[in-house]
């Protein structure tokens, strides 16, 4: 009596607790076994069986609890004359014949029903024809149990030869009975047929099936003995074949004590057949799976040979309702339970798929199967708003932005290294919706969430470089080469590609001279910490810091002299200039820029924080421009590179409360540019040349950065490196075109700027005049060639400064309208 108050306290307890902890754990097999055990120590058994179904809906039941629960079932007080607890029971052999296509399972249903139709017990008989509406129900349930296990090579005779006796023994009563010749006849016919089909599929006792189909001949076709042997043994003999490639098989599975990975080579070896067997390669996962069935890769497996191979849609949804209910925690496999739930039963049948995943909370313990699962359900309901026209834009846009928001208030470290999430989410956002700016704020948001993950960084700047533009996309490499990333060297190569195929040749040295830069940064640090003794040196390695993994990054892939790695090969003086532009980058470039630094520093803090006055030329702090307070900000000028390292390793050190952040100082393009190019003045051109041939002229005598015309258009200015542009000049001075003689030379410092020497009026009210320079890709292209010929002096008369004067007091129209409509003057050409 003591014993069951203490279990009914217990229980007490126990289920005070329980929805709590169901919540918490839904599929903790623990809490269902001691939840079924309280019951059953206080006999209540309808309390029980609902405990079971409950477990049985949340995860998969072992094979022990299924036989105790039938076992249970059948001892309840005259279970076997009460129609409902047969068909009950039956249920339960049913779906424990599913859950595990097990040969025992069958043996033991087979056995309940065979047990119920040989009853001596009329109510039995009764009751058994009454829940399975119909006497004979013993046949079909044999024919069901020999057509799910028959494809198991070593335990399907069993299941056979029970079915086999079935038959025999009702052509023996069917002989006792007179006049049912036909029914013999008729079920000798359908025996024979069953001893062909058996022949003819590969299992571990074929001859003995060949014995016995000997015997049964022998009995009842003994007339034609001959002729059915022979068409026997036709069937036998490629069937034995089969058999010696299925016993080699087995002996491998049975050395690995049938290990998943004995499987699958099983599988493969039967797949290689021309006419290979689907029942044969499931029972062979389901074997597989009775020892690895906590395995989400085995279900995985098995789940896409249904769904891919076969194309047994609804055997897969079927396949893959189980492997949740056997791993609840994968999400790669309630992902594909999402889409085939969405190929069946369309996209509400998905939701309410993905409710109950995310409701367990079983796949919220890593961002990398949650994501698994959300990137399925973004998918199908792509598939569904590109598939109906009339589906609602902002239901798609507010999922992506949720799924996002939802997977990163996860822990960020169980991150999937591939982001799969993101770039499902941002690919929809900007390719499907049309929304560039909000992918764009996504990727923002994840390179800021992810901090050192490389392939985060490489994938937006892939981004902007479909959706935005080729500076965003250097912007974001140069930022990111900044970072102690996991895998620097991934986003080196990836920038330097970018680069090759879509910058220019200054900005492929910029890039390596950077990347170069970051290298030795990497390697400084990593002999501080003891990683590396050298970095670059010949079979050394460094192991760089990770924010969610830690990633070998191998030395063999660096060079010696990483400045000139991936330079491009040109001819010897184009690769000079290079070399000798690159130096003097290197040399004027030595300069950081620090920020957030503590509001009492001042210039001589800044220099002792950067090493002193030894590294440091300059400091510049940088004040607001109302009230002159500190921004905290200074523009520091290093001496050597090797002060410009010390400063950026620096990067992220905390002062005072302030994490202080120093990085490279990027000039502006308009600096950068000034300082390495010069302006080629041209006078001569007719006013019907076009822009087109003027940079084809341009074209032929080197490089431009940039060419137009002045505001009257009379004179051209064409923009080239400092290094050609007086080579250039010499060129297209004296040069013919149009029958026009050119002059040109280089202009001063003041006279690059056409509006102010040559129009100064005109220039205060009119916009820039637009560049004359193609787009990038058109820029690439060679250009036509055009015939430049030196004229003679003799039949070129000079431009004197009063014609030019008048000439620059016309506009291009009346030009045309003059030259046009009348006669050339006399007194020469003007220069347009």
């Amino acid at each position: 009596m003591s014993q069951e108050l203490g279990d009914l306290d217990a229980l007490q307890s126990f289920l005070e607790e329980l929805p709590e902890k169901l919540e918490k754990s839904p599929y903790d097999y623990t809490l269902y076994s001691q939840w079924i055990s309280l019951l059953r120590a206080i006999d209540d058994m309808e309390s029980v069986r609902v405990a079971r179904e409950h477990m049985y809906r949340a995860i998969a039941v072992p094979e022990d609890i299924w036989a105790e629960w039938i076992r249970d079932e059948l001892e309840r007080p005259g279970a076997l004359d009460d129609s409902t607890t047969i068909k009950h029971v039956a249920d339960l052999y049913a779906l424990a014949a599913k859950e595990y296509a097990l040969v025992s399972t069958w043996q033991s249903y087979i056995s309940f029903v065979s047990g119920l139709s040989t009853s001596p017990d009329d109510k039995t008989r009764v009751a058994a024809a009454e829940a399975f509406e119909g006497a004979d129900y013993v046949l079909p349930i044999l024919q069901s149990a020999v057509d799910a296990t028959e494809a198991h090579y070593k335990d399907s005779q069993a299941i056979w030869i029970l079915y086999k006796e079935h038959i025999e023994r009702a052509i023996d009563t069917a002989a006792s009975s007179d006049g049912a010749n036909a029914e013999v006849s008729v079920l000798i016919d359908l025996l024979q047929d069953i001893f062909v089909e058996r022949l003819g599929r590969p299992h571990a006792e074929l001859e003995a099936t060949f014995a016995l189909y000997s015997q049964f001949i022998t009995r009842h076709r003994n007339d034609a003995y001959e002729e059915h042997m022979v068409d026997a043994n036709r069937v036998v003999s490629r069937t034995r074949q089969l058999c010696a490639i299925r016993d080699a098989c087995e002996d491998d599975l049975a050395k690995s004590a049938g290990s998943w990975e004995a499987t699958l080579s099983y599988v493969e070896r039967i797949a290689r057949e021309k006419a290979t067997d689907t029942k044969e390669v499931c029972m062979l996962y389901e074997r597989g799976l009775s020892t690895s069935r906590y395995s989400p890769a085995a279900w995985d497996e098995y789940v896409s040979f249904l769904a891919g191979s076969v194309g047994e849609m609804q055997a897969s949804l079927m396949v893959a309702s189980r492997a949740v209910r056997n791993c609840p925690w994968s999400g790669s496999l309630w992902a594909q339970l999402v889409q085939l739930t969405y190929a069946e039963s369309g996209l509400h049948a998905a939701n309410e798929v993905y409710a109950r995943a995310i409701s367990t909370h079983a796949v919220e313990y890593s961002m990398a199967e949650f994501s698994l699962l959300v990137t399925a359900h973004i998918t199908v309901a792509r598939l569904h708003h590109q598939s109906d026209p009339s589906a609602d834009t902002h239901t798609l846009l507010q999922r992506c932005k949720d799924s996002l928001d939802a997977a990163y208030a996860l822990d960020i470290s169980t991150a999937d290294s591939t982001l799969k999430l993101e770039r499902c989410c941002t690919a929809v956002v900007a390719d499907v919706l049309l929304d560039a700016a909000v992918a764009r704020k996504m990727w923002t948001r994840v390179c800021k969430a992810r901090r050192v993950c490389t392939e985060a960084w490489v994938l937006s700047a892939e981004f902007e470089q479909a959706h935005g533009s080729e500076a965003n996309a250097r912007s974001v490499y140069r930022h990111a080469s900044q970072r102690r990333l996991d895998n620097p060297e991934r986003l080196f190569d990836a920038w330097t590609a970018f680069e090759h195929n879509c910058g220019s040749l200054s900005d492929i040295y910029s890039a390596c001279h950077a990347i170069a830069l970051q290298r030795r940064l990497i390697q400084r640090r990593a002999e501080r910490e003891g990683h590396a003794a050298h970095y670059g040196g010949e079979g050394d390695s460094v192991e760089a810091e990770t924010g969610h993994k830690r990633q070998r990054v191998s030395a063999k892939d660096r060079t010696s002299e990483p400045e000139m790695q991936n330079v491009p090969s040109t001819d010897p003086k184009s690769t000079d200039k290079a070399m000798a532009s690159d130096q003097r980058a290197a040399r004027g470039g030595n300069v950081v820029f620090a920020s957030n630094l503590p509001p009492s520093f001042g210039p001589q803090d800044v220099e002792n924080l950067l090493g002193g006055r030894s590294s440091v030329s300059k400091v510049t702090m940088l004040e607001t421009k109302h009230d002159a307070a500190p921004r905290g900000q200074a523009r520091v000028e290093l001496s050597t590179i090797d002060a410009l390292i010390a400063a950026l390793d620096k990067n992220g050190l905390k002062i005072n409360g302030h994490f202080v952040s120093i990085h490279t100082f990027k000039p502006s393009r308009q600096s950068r540019d000034a300082s390495k190019t010069a302006t080629i003045e041209v006078r001569g051109f007719s006013p019907e040349t076009g822009n087109k041939k003027i940079e084809q002229v341009a074209r032929q005598v080197g490089v431009p950065v940039r060419v137009h015309r002045s505001r009257l258009g009379d004179v051209v200015y064409v923009v080239m490196k400092l290094q050609d542009a007086q080579p250039a000049a010499n060129a297209l001075n004296g040069c013919s075109v149009d029958d026009r003689r050119l002059e040109a030379c280089i202009a001063e410092a003041d006279e690059e700027a056409p509006e102010s020497s040559h129009a100064p009026a005109v220039a205060e009210t009119m916009p820039a005049a637009p560049s004359m320079i193609p787009r990038k890709a058109a820029a690439r292209r060679p250009a036509k060639k055009v015939a430049l010929s030196v004229a003679s002096s003799s039949t070129t008369q000079e431009l004197s400064p009063d014609k030019v004067q008048r000439t620059e007091a016309k506009s291009n129209a009346d030009f045309r309208q003059f030259l046009l409509g009348q006669k050339q003057p006399n007194e020469g050409s003007h220069g347009a």
